[in-house]
């Protein structure tokens, strides 16, 4: 027997929080099941102010699923230049693994503008990923100089094609939480000045009791995931979330499950999470690991360069580099530079003294 959420309609407070979780952007929970790995390259956010956040960063991660509804909380912050939180989940069979190029015309084809141009692009999430559904949250300033945010969502059936659309507009924190139409209830902080730094190194975007941190809250009825009809269980989710540029054509460093330090992923037509170390998603009712604390050096090479990466052993042997042991950084002197080769020791002990110059005289004259 299907079983559906309570329907939420304008005059309720706060949908979710008729079920025992209020909406409101605050995370009332205490362990997460991620934490961010990787300093923000889109802007580390000092201003407390919702209307003027001038960086975007997803700190940690949560999902769980309960009250016919799936939760998912995203501690962080958004820029208010419309950067754009993308968020995909996985909780049916069938999905996309590689985005298509032919699903809902949504947010001006900014779904699609992600997907398969016909050239067999497209992003690409780990194996084991096959998102069922897309939602994307950007904000600006209103008239008055208030955070505004706009959120659309659509179904990602393996087939292409589905329902998408506007789900509506919000402010900041409890009081502009957004109700949709659809039973959907979305609450953006933005006031989060906490988390990771800026940059591209590895970083922690929390530690201990998270309870009280700031971001983005999803409840999703379960019943939006059924769009056939077919009475499907729901208990578990999977969920990749990134920061992506206002035209959903540009994908930052900011991904969750972390990439382990790194630049901005750019084009997301040309993405594959295979190809970066662990998985970019996390799943519901997991437990964080603890946040990265020893690395070292790991000297990558590729053609006739070579990169210094400050990464854990694991991540380098992902990489097939040389890992300079725990505590070394790519901050010492050239440390992936290869051992300074002299051509006067003769005597091939690493130093040029009175022995090769003795070596030297004693073959004086010689001829092969």
């Amino acid at each position: 027997m299907k079983t559906f959420a309570l329907a939420c309609t304008a005059t309720t407070v706060l949908c979710a929080s008729a079920m025992g979780q209020s909406i409101d952007g605050l995370y009332e929970g205490s362990n997460a099941a991620v934490i961010q790995n990787t300093s923000t390259n889109f802007g580390n956010n000092d201003n407390p102010d919702p209307g003027l956040s001038i960086g975007s960063e997803l700190n940690f991660g949560s999902a769980s699923v309960a009250n016919g509804n799936l939760y998912i909380f995203l501690g962080g912050n958004l820029e208010t230049n419309f950067n754009k939180l993308e968020v995909f989940i996985d909780c049916r069979e069938g999905g996309q693994n590689r985005l298509r190029g032919d699903n809902s015309d949504v947010d001006f084809g900014g779904l699609n503008r992600m997907g398969d141009d016909g050239s067999g692009n497209g992003m690409t999430f780990d194996v084991g990923f096959e998102a069922d559904m897309w939602i994307t949250i950007t904000c600006g300033v209103n008239a008055e100089g208030g955070m505004e945010f706009f959120a659309n969502y659509a179904e990602l059936r393996t087939d292409g094609g589905g329902y998408g659309g506007f789900l509506g507009t919000g402010g900041a924190g409890a009081d502009g939480a957004l109700i949709s139409a659809k039973g959907m209830s979305i609450a953006v902080d933005n006031s989060n000045i906490a988390g990771v730094s800026g940059g591209t190194g590895i970083d922690c975007g929390g530690e201990g009791d998270l309870a009280g941190s700031t971001g983005v809250e999803i409840a999703i009825p379960l019943y939006l995931f059924d769009w056939d009809g077919e009475g499907i269980q729901i208990d578990s989710a999977r969920v990749s979330a990134m920061i992506n540029a206002a035209g959903h054509d540009f994908i930052s460093n900011q991904v969750l499950a972390g990439i382990y330090g790194g630049g901005n992923l750019a084009d997301p037509r040309s993405v594959d999470f295979n190809a970066l170390p662990g998985n970019q998603f996390f799943e519901s009712g997991a437990s964080a690991k603890p946040c990265l604390t020893v690395l070292g050096t790991c000297c990558v090479t590729s053609g006739d360069s070579v990169a210094c990466l400050t990464v854990p052993a694991d991540v380098c042997a992902f990489y097939g580099g040389e890992y300079g042991g725990d505590g070394t950084s790519c901050d010492d002197a050239d440390p992936c530079l290869p051992p300074v080769q002299c051509v006067s020791d003769i005597t091939d002990d690493g130093r040029v003294d009175v022995a090769d110059l003795l070596q030297v005289i004693g073959d004086w004259g010689c001829i092969e």
